[in-house]
């Protein structure tokens, strides 16, 4: 009625009077779930809330909506007329008790109608109550006379309001026959304080605020009764104020919940093309007419919406931020464009200013990803491509700059096969290589073609064949960052913390990943591999070609971070045999040995074999 909401879906119980100006009433349904079967609405129920339209003001109109059956054309002059069909039938109940014991009291109360056209009520929930309360352990020391049967009656019909917890109902009918059983015959002033004091919290969401006001209401009609509680007005006005009190906060936490009154408030201004004063703050909140809607968060503009949000209400709040957003999120972009501080994170996300305006997705090939932009939908297409062409342009300068190795090696046009072949294998794996992996290609090279791949960056060590620039911190960040996102996997894995050369591997890491980010495994242990080619010279500039045994020395730890047990288990794992004399460690190569048979055995030269020695091929 105050424009908060355009419409109200109501269940059937509208029919039980709702206090509004209500002037169209729709059906969606005319079938109602009663408690024990599907029904159709009887004509009499289908008037009632009807009648909510107008009520007794003005004419209102009925109708129905949706997928509802039609209310046929005799029925509706029925309604309009107010002619509704006799009720056959009344429900009864004996109000003609006998309280001279529990079984006479019993007995009465399952007395049949005297007339046919009256039903008969079967268990009820006061009748369940009593029944339980005369098999009570609690109660068995108590002789139930008249009076004590009689009161007994009237508080096992105190109403279940709260009709969640069957025990906790029961536990408040039996306090309160306590105490009015009792000598004093009255509730205690300090039990209603104590009960009233657990429900007297405005905290809470809606089902706990209804649950509070369900048991207050119980109290109250506790309170209401004659001569049930020590300073009985008092408490009547206490339960009262209680009441409204929470009615007043489930209120609130019900219009928090289900409706935006920002939304029903700038939709109603949209209506009356008001404009609205709105405000960008420092820490990027959007303020309208004082109202607040949301925060900017880089170059999207992220509503503050309740649970459930209505399409409409996304739509109200985004047309009310668009004459002062859409300008800002412009300026913002010739921000970016012309100071191009934007940088790329491990999630694969362009940030600008700690909020992200794009991110990366799979391309052609690992060096030239695509990416889509995180902007708000309210941007014009000339200015997304304005972003668009800016960012192409920064990401391929960063590529070819911080991966340079790379793109020379993707890019070559060396007509020489064995160069093409070992650039193209380099380019495959990103730059790293097993030296095994590509013998055969090794055996190929020339020395002046070794050159040529030395010139781009290639390094030819004893275990890998590399691009050397492409170890360090920024490369191996990007280069791997663009590999997963080209074959989508990995994405949980990292690179290792720049500047540690040897690792345990006390997490089982991936092999193949962190060959990716250059470090080889060693048995337990991943060493950083242009570390492992730095030892191997060391080793060779040490080596004693008489004695063929190099010393260990401290420079070598030094070298490769790692204490001297973590460097003899990577010497015996290369093929080094470890010895000690006077307190210093010793090693020499000592490759384990082929277990082929070699034999010697001179070839006959009628046979096949020495044939083919012996054969010209020139």
């Amino acid at each position: 009625q105050s424009g908060d909401v355009d419409f109200l879906v109501a269940t059937d119980a509208i029919g039980m009077g709702i206090n509004m100006d209500l002037d169209n009433v729709y059906f969606s349904n005319i079938k109602k779930f009663d408690g024990r079967k599907l029904r159709r609405l009887n004509l009499s129920e289908i008037g009632q809330i009807a009648g909510r339209a107008g009520r007794y003001l003005n004419d209102g109109n009925f109708g129905i909506t949706g997928d509802c059956k039609e209310i046929n054309s005799e029925e509706v002059e029925l309604l309009e007329n107010h002619k509704f069909e006799e009720i056959q039938s009344l429900f009864w109940r004996n109000s003609n008790l006998n309280f001279n014991n529990p079984h006479s009291l019993i007995k009465s109360l399952d007395e049949k109608p005297y007339e046919d056209w009256l039903r008969k009520i079967y268990e009820r929930e006061d009748e369940k109550a009593l029944k339980f309360f005369l098999q009570d352990e609690n109660l068995k020391n108590i002789k139930f006379d008249t009076e004590k049967l009689s009161l007994l009656w009237e508080c096992c019909q105190i109403p279940d309001f709260v009709k969640k917890t069957f025990g906790n109902h029961y536990d408040v009918i039996l306090n309160v026959f306590k105490y009015l059983n009792s000598e004093k015959g009255k509730i205690s002033n300090d039990f209603m304080r104590i009960q009233l004091m657990k429900l007297d919290k405005l905290e809470g969401n809606v089902d706990s605020l209804s649950n509070r006001i369900a048991n207050v209401r119980t109290w109250s009609y506790v309170s209401n009764k004659n001569n049930w509680i020590e300073d009985q007005n008092y408490w009547v006005e206490k339960t009262k104020h209680l009441e409204d009190k929470l009615s007043d906060r489930l209120h609130e936490e019900l219009t928090k919940t289900f409706i935006d009154k920002r939304a029903s408030v700038l939709a109603r201004g949209l209506k009356q093309d008001m404009e609205f004063d709105t405000k960008i703050l420092e820490n990027n909140d959007v303020i309208i007419d004082g109202q607040f809607i949301g925060k900017i968060n880089g170059l999207k503009l992220e509503l503050d919406l309740k649970k459930g949000a209505l399409e409409t209400d996304i739509k109200s709040l985004k047309k009310a931020a668009r004459q002062a957003i859409a300008p800002e999120l412009e300026k913002r972009i010739e921000i970016i464009i012309n100071t191009a501080v934007v940088e790329l994170n491990d999630d694969s996300k362009i940030y600008w200013n700690k909020a992200s305006i794009g991110k990366l997705i799979r391309g052609k090939d690992y060096l030239n990803p695509n990416f889509e932009l995180i902007v708000d939908d309210m941007l014009e297409q000339n200015q997304k491509d304005k972003l668009i062409n800016f960012l192409e342009k920064w990401l391929k300068n960063k590529i070819n700059n911080t991966l340079k190795s790379l793109v020379d090696l993707k890019d070559l046009k060396d007509k020489n096969s064995s160069i093409k072949a070992l650039a193209y294998q380099l380019y495959e794996n990103n730059g790293v290589l097993k030296r095994e992996k590509v013998s055969e290609y090794l055996k190929k090279l020339e020395q002046n073609e070794r050159k040529i791949l030395r010139d781009l960056g290639v390094k030819f060590g004893r275990y890998h064949v590399f691009l050397h620039r492409l170890i360090k911190p920024e490369a191996v960040s990007l280069r791997t960052l663009l590999w997963k996102n080209y074959h989508q996997k990995y994405f949980n894995f990292k690179p290792p913390t720049f500047g540690l050369n040897f690792l345990d591997n006390k997490d089982n890491k991936n092999i193949n990943f962190m060959l990716l980010c250059g470090f080889e495994k060693f048995n337990n242990s991943f060493v950083r591999i242009d570390i492992l080619e730095r030892l191997f010279m060391q080793i060779i500039n040490l080596n004693n070609k008489k004695e063929k045994e190099i010393k260990m020395v401290p420079e070598m730890l030094n070298l490769l971070g790692c204490n001297k047990d973590n460097f003899k288990s990577l010497l015996q794992n290369m093929g080094y045999k470890i010895t000690e004399k006077n307190n210093e460690v010793f090693f020499r190569y000592r490759p384990q040995k082929s277990n082929k048979k070699i034999f010697n055995k001179k070839i006959s030269k009628e046979s096949p074999f020495g044939i083919l020695k012996n054969l010209n091929l020139n």
